[in-house]
């Protein structure tokens, strides 16, 4: 009981300290980068999001292809949005609006028709501490620049993640990763900054968990801590996307690579329930402290709206949402064009299954099998908390759904390896 009190007392300092940072990087992007050094690469972009316009998709009639080009258009308009009040844009997220218009639109009515008709909104519920990276990069790029760089990163730590596995031990994980990856449709994930904040959040966790300089510093409880600092990355980048995706694929990459250790059944449900709460303390306790200090700096009770919000995105109170149908809209969008990769892969791990031969399971598998299959619950449970958010924007909550499919797919790879000879065990890595 003291080892989870002092875990728990060092993970709200982490967060107090994550606070300070985070506000302080907003801070100084607003400090540095003045509304005159982005605007003629604004005004660029303004066009560039209006030519795709709302509802764009890479591919025509592929649903998992939609990009979030409404979103995309209020990241712009929240970080070129300046009053006079910088509190206010720091911590209540300013944004222009024009009529009834979306925020995408709001924006090309301001910077390129130089309608000056508009009223400033305020989203402060959310960290947008995308700011503190967008802000910078509008004094040199434009949205379709910035798309290209987010291209050239996001492939870059994808190779970077796949080099480490093929030098380590843990080399079974190789297809399982890259049957969840193509499942995600990355190149809708290239073409959208509202989809990467929880790819580069899954990406640089899988990173720290295996790269070797790290490795000395992993044990069972210092994995909570980086589970928290996930968390804490999800709710200060992201709008409410697919954030589960940053806890349980690295949760199942621990999993997968523990498991040929043969670790109990307890110690293994011990380390996904810690792990998992670890995420959630960081997320909640960070999105949580957006609320009270906007509260506390501002004449807005954040609070109050952030709460209205929770009930109504919920689906159980003033409009409910049906959890059938939840998770119709989610599972409909997971069409042919992209489970094919994802059925591929499962073909090659039976191939090589009935290749070796492999007749019975190893009992030794079953308790991280077990804990494998509990965490692929994880996007069902999400969908469960959040009805009615899952259902209307299922054309990318559906992400969530990687979990289960890198759960099945690490399961299918445990299963083929499990009886390898002549091969020496890694080190524990639970």
């Amino acid at each position: 009981m003291k080892k989870i009190v002092r875990i728990l007392v060092r993970e709200i300092i982490i967060i107090a300290i994550c606070v300070f940072i985070g506000t302080a990087a907003l801070s100084l992007a607003y400090i540095g980068v003045s509304r005159a050094n982005m605007s003629e690469n604004v005004k660029a972009s303004a066009i560039q999001l209006n030519h795709l316009g709302l509802g764009a998709h890479l591919w025509k009639d592929v649903e998992e292809t939609m990009l979030e080009l409404y979103t995309d258009g209020l990241l712009f308009n929240v970080s070129y949005t300046s009053v006079s009040d910088g509190i206010q844009d720091i911590f209540l997220d300013t944004y222009m609006s024009v009529g009834d218009t979306n925020p995408m639109n709001s924006l090309y009515e301001v910077t390129v028709l130089a309608n000056d008709d508009y009223v400033i909104n305020t989203y402060g519920r959310y960290w947008h501490g995308y700011q503190a990276i967008l802000r910078p990069l509008l004094c040199f790029f434009t949205y379709s620049d910035i798309l290209q760089l987010n291209m050239i990163v996001q492939f870059c730590l994808v190779v970077l993640f796949l080099y480490i596995l093929a030098k380590s031990a843990y080399q079974y994980l190789i297809i399982p990763f890259c049957g969840m990856y193509l499942f995600l449709s990355p190149v809708s994930l290239f073409s959208s900054l509202q989809y990467s904040h929880c790819v580069y959040i899954m990406l640089l966790s899988l990173i720290a968990l295996f790269i070797p300089p790290l490795q000395k510093y992993w044990n069972d409880t210092n994995r909570n801590y980086l589970f928290l600092l996930a968390g804490i990355a999800t709710a200060y980048l992201d709008l409410l996307t697919y954030p589960c995706i940053t806890l349980g694929i690295p949760l199942i990459a621990c999993l997968g690579a523990a498991a040929i250790s043969s670790p109990p059944l307890i110690r293994t449900l011990k380390n996904t329930v810690f792990y998992s709460a670890s995420w959630a303390i960081g997320y909640a306790g960070m999105w949580i402290s957006k609320w009270i200090l906007a509260s506390v700096l501002t004449d807005e009770n954040i609070f109050l709206n952030a709460f209205e919000q929770v009930k109504f995105r919920s689906g159980y109170f003033s409009k409910k949402q049906p959890y059938r149908d939840t998770l119709r809209l989610n599972l409909s969008v997971c069409n042919k064009e992209v489970l094919l990769p994802v059925l591929i892969c499962v073909i090659l791990c039976a191939i090589v299954y009935k290749i070796k031969n492999h007749n019975h399971t190893d009992r030794n598998l079953l308790p991280s099998i077990a804990m494998l299959l509990f965490v692929s619950c994880y996007p069902f449970i999400w969908y469960a908390l959040a009805k009615q958010h899952s259902s209307d924007n299922a054309y990318f909550v559906w992400r969530e759904l990687g979990i289960s499919v890198f759960a099945f797919l690490v399961i299918g790879a445990l299963l083929v390896r499990k009886n390898d000879t002549g091969q020496e065990k890694p080190d524990d890595a639970s």
